[in-house]
Formats: structure tokens, C-alpha cells, sequence
């Protein structure tokens, strides 16, 4: 069995994996390329909940036509992987699917870039105080499940200061607020992040080894949830001093990927000016 991978809409050809190694392959033909990129397309603009008007009737009519252009490429590379077989990106977005007839999997292209913490800091999405906050209520014993539910009276309790907005992005990762989170993928995260919390002896690990730890939990965690996490994990630590802290970073974690959901302001984060240069 191959996988074929087609970059760029598969003008410049791609590549097929096979168990003889890997080769480049040229370019299909237009009309097959063209049926790829309506496959890609179609699939990427699905509604995300399958309750929304039409979202069903979308969804057959990808998985149709990703079965039409599978067997073509088949007919051309032979048989292909049953699962992942064939892999298609363009500027746009693309999928993957194999041959067993399951409904492509869309693939969000370009990746969207996660800020590190230390950019959310920098650019005001993020109050400093947050780690320091974590850092002395956790060294107090204190639940975080308390802090995230009554980050102000937590706060006074352990002297530190709080802005209004450093609370309420708290409270957004509080079990009570669980029903805010309206992204499919954010939903899982924070529900799984919500498990932990009833075993907090996990939460050091719960972002590092998410696989693991979900197993312990009881928690079934999609690709896609496995994938932020593993990015917004890498980008969560902010240097020495409280964020050291394993329930610090854990909760740095949380509030990353709840940030992830104000693509507005995150993007404006890589136009930010932060040179000393003289603008005319």
C-alpha cells in the first residue's frame, strides 16, 4: 500500500510512500487536481457542529466526492494506504483520507502559530500576576480548582493582586464556565483539563504526556486536541521563578490554549512594532 502526499494542490507533483522508500511523482492531470481541490475546499468549510443547518448533507457529499478522487489517484499509483493514503495541502487548507471510505479529515494550512507566554505577557493578553498568583496559592495548599473558581478572594488571601481581567481569564478555566467554550477542540481540552483536576496528582504531566495521562483519566482525546496541545504546551513556560512551579505551568497551559480563541488579538501580536527605530 502507498500514501501519496500532494503539496501545493499537487501542481508541482508530490511524493508516494511505499515500502520500497519514497519517490517524487509529477503533477496529475488538471481535471484530477481541480476534484482535489473541491475536495479540500468542501472540507474545510463544514460547520463544526453537526446540529448546524445542512452540516450532515455537507458532510456526504465530501465523503462522496473524496471516495471519486481516492479511486482515481488509485487507478494512477496504485492501492493506498487504508487510513491516511492520501495527503492534500494548499494554501487554502487540505485533508486526508485512505481508501476505506471513512470521510476525509480536514487539515487547517497554514498551522496557525501559538504565542508563547512570554508574548502574551509581553503584548497584554496575559496579566504577569497569573504565574505568581498559581505559584503562592499552590504553595498554601491551596485547590485549583478553588483559584479558578474565586481567583479574587484566592487572591486576597494569598497578597497578591489581581486585575479584574487576570480573573476572569481565570474563571474562564473554572468547571462552572465549561459550557463557554463553543470550539469543538477547545470543549475537549477544557473538559479533559476539568478530569485532571479531580486527579490533580496528574496535572504536572497533563500537558506534557497528554496520551498517557487521558488514558489515566478516563478521557479520549482526538488528534486535533493532541496536536494544540503538544504546540501550546511547547510555548507555555516562561523562564525561571514562579512558572518553575509544575501546577504554574500546568495552568499556563490552560490559559494558553483558552487565548488561542481571540485570533484578533493573537494575530495582532506578529505585526506588533517593538523596534526603537524613528518612524516618519
Amino acid at each position: 500500500m502507498a500514501m501519496v502526499i500532494l503539496f501545493g494542490g499537487g501542481d508541482g507533483g508530490g511524493l508516494i510512500v511505499t515500502a520500497e522508500g519514497v519517490r517524487p511523482i509529477p503533477p496529475f492531470d488538471p481535471l484530477l487536481r481541480r476534484q482535489l481541490r473541491a475536495v479540500a475546499n468542501l472540507v474545510n468549510s463544514l460547520p463544526a457542529g453537526r446540529d448546524e443547518p445542512d452540516a450532515q448533507e455537507l458532510r456526504q457529499l465530501a465523503n462522496k466526492l473524496a471516495n471519486v478522487a481516492v479511486g482515481r489517484v488509485e487507478r494512477i499509483v496504485g492501492e493506498l494506504d487504508a487510513d491516511h493514503g492520501l495527503v492534500y495541502l494548499d494554501d487554502d487548507g487540505g485533508f486526508a483520507c485512505g481508501s476505506t471510505g471513512r470521510p476525509p479529515v480536514p487539515i487547517p494550512w497554514p498551522p496557525r502559530r501559538v504565542p508563547s507566554l512570554d508574548e502574551l505577557i509581553g503584548g497584554g493578553l496575559v496579566d504577569p500576576a497569573i504565574p505568581r498568583f498559581v505559584e503562592a496559592a499552590s504553595s498554601r495548599g491551596i485547590d485549583v480548582t478553588a483559584m479558578l473558581e474565586d481567583p479574587s478572594g484566592v487572591a486576597r488571601d494569598v497578597s497578591v493582586e489581581l486585575s479584574e481581567r487576570a480573573a476572569e481569564d481565570l474563571q474562564r478555566l473554572a468547571p462552572s464556565r465549561a459550557a463557554d467554550f463553543t470550539d469543538p477542540v477547545d470543549a475537549e481540552l477544557v473538559g479533559y483539563f476539568h478530569r485532571v483536576l479531580e486527579q490533580p496528582q496528574h496535572l504536572p504531566t497533563w500537558a506534557i504526556k497528554p496520551r498517557e495521562v487521558s488514558r489515566a483519566v478516563g478521557v479520549e482525546l482526538s488528534e486535533a486536541a493532541l496536536d494544540r496541545l503538544a504546540a501550546v504546551n511547547d510555548n507555555a513556560r516562561i523562564g525561571p521563578g514562579p512558572a518553575e512551579n509544575p501546577i504554574a505551568v500546568a495552568v499556563a497551559v490552560g490559559i494558553v490554549i483558552m487565548l488561542v480563541d481571540r485570533p484578533t488579538e493573537i494575530e495582532q501580536l506578529a505585526i506588533r512594532d517593538r523596534s526603537l527605530g524613528q518612524k516618519l
